[in-house]
């Protein structure tokens, strides 16, 4: 797959889990603690599979951690202006 097809799916999954993670703070008692959660399981899966992952799949899951981790620092930081 082409680099700017793989480009244009890490900020397309990027962006949907930012606002997925959005809406759950917003409409439910979604913690900090949940999200920290969610994202140790996306690194345990990280390593999982490795030989049958193909670019598209390595991608998404890329995407998915870098929006958890920005979640997780904006979070954190608005807890420390409070």
């Amino acid at each position: 797959m082409e680099d700017t097809a793989l480009k244009k799916k890490f900020d397309l999954v990027f962006d949907n889990v930012c606002t997925y993670v959005d809406e759950q703070r917003a409409s439910t008692d979604f913690s900090l603690t949940d999200l920290k959660n969610m994202l140790e399981t996306e690194y345990a899966n990280e390593g999982n599979g490795w030989d049958g992952k193909g670019e598209v799949q390595e991608v998404v899951q890329a995407a998915t951690i870098a929006a958890y981790q920005q979640k997780i620092a904006a979070w954190e930081k608005e807890g420390q202006q409070t």
